[in-house]
């Protein structure tokens, strides 16, 4: 479906989703709208809010929430799922015999989130690391699609039961695995995938103000360059026995606005992290670390209708009379309503390609 042409009618399905066997086994009635969120910076991702005349009351399962949209001129339909959701109502109001509220939504990450093993964990060298996190993820009922790795642990790591949530011990084994961190699809399940440089993505989604154009005139440009760092300076400090290493990155490139050379001084940013094994592998954390910082200076807030796009994926956009053309920004949040046109407001942040 062309969801650039004008004309599309959406209407929007509230399914219950058993939390056992993950089957739809009702359609929820009395919701009357709301929103939904998608937040890369965050760790479970996704949430949002629903408005209802009817509290949804489904205990312990989930709610799963479609767009079901037709093009009447040529009879096409198109059905999305947009999420899975774990439901809280914190509050209603009552008028008579009608109940109206909010209630919360939250991926089911956030199963993850609010675990902890029961003692201290630790994972010995040799641990397949993504083997692993797809273990702990499938032992809280949660379904997982994972990518296959060789990556296995080349030290001891140890997690205290007491600071670290089940999620942050998967994400960990992710970023030791050179994956994503943990993210999941409309259906509830748990995705762990390779990271992608956003440097080695194409557009594969438009936005350009021609006969076509679904996104508002007013669009919000953030530019704030002030604490850019130009040298990030990475310490190693568990990596076996061996004594901690150091790696340092440093833009000095004379075109760069950025630069030590164009700034005339060095703004310094440090990271500790652990895991890496070798001087050439941290030097590379390094540099992905300062190219990450430098790349989060711009970003533009946009407002459209909705069109399907992922996280991460990368945006030609086009606003001729604005005199903007970028074809280097990726989606990193949005929020959609939940009435028709499904109208988005979408935070996308500039990357520089080398």
């Amino acid at each position: 479906m062309d969801f650039c042409s004008s004309g599309r009618q959406d209407t929007f399905r509230y399914m219950r989703v058993d939390g056992s066997s993950w089957k739809e086994s009702e359609e929820i009635n009395g919701i009357t709208g709301g929103s939904l969120d998608r937040n890369d910076l965050t760790s479970i991702k996704a949430s949002g809010s629903l408005d209802y005349i009817d509290a949804p009351m489904i205990g312990r399962d989930y709610l799963r929430i479609y767009s079901d949209s037709i093009y009447p001129p040529t009879g096409e339909r198109v059905s999305i799922a947009h999420g899975t959701y774990i439901v809280a109502t914190p509050s209603s109001t009552y008028r008579g015999a009608i109940e109206k509220g909010t209630t919360d939504l939250y991926s089911v990450l956030q199963i993850l989130a609010g675990d902890a093993f029961e003692e201290p964990l630790v994972l010995p060298t040799g641990t397949p690391a993504v083997s692993k996190a797809s273990e702990i993820i499938a032992a809280t009922g949660l379904p997982v699609i994972a990518s296959t790795s060789s990556s296995t642990l080349n030290a001891p790591a140890v997690f205290d039961n007491e600071n670290a949530s089940k999620l942050d011990v998967v994400n960990w084994l992710m970023g030791f695995a050179g994956f994503d961190s943990a993210s999941c699809d409309g259906y509830g399940n748990v995705l762990l995938r390779p990271y992608v440089d956003p440097t080695s993505r194409m557009p594969t989604v438009a936005l350009h103000d021609d006969e076509k154009c679904i996104y508002r005139a007013e669009v919000v440009r953030d530019y704030d360059i002030f604490d850019v760092p130009n040298v990030v300076v990475v310490t190693c400090s568990s990596v076996g026995d061996e004594s901690a290493m150091i790696a340092e990155s440093v833009n000095d490139d004379p075109m760069s606005e950025f630069s030590t050379v164009t700034r005339g001084h060095r703004i310094v940013t440090r990271e500790t992290v652990s895991g890496i094994d070798s001087q050439a592998a941290l030097q590379a954390k390094a540099d992905a670390l300062l190219a990450a910082k430098t790349s989060a200076v711009e970003s533009f807030e946009v407002s459209h209708a909705y069109i399907p796009m992922e996280m991460g994926e990368v945006c030609d956009f086009r606003y001729a009379a604005a005199g903007i053309r970028r074809d280097d920004i990726a989606a990193v949040r949005q929020t959609m309503k939940l009435r028709p046109g499904m109208e988005c407001t979408t935070r996308f942040r500039r990357f520089m390609r080398s």
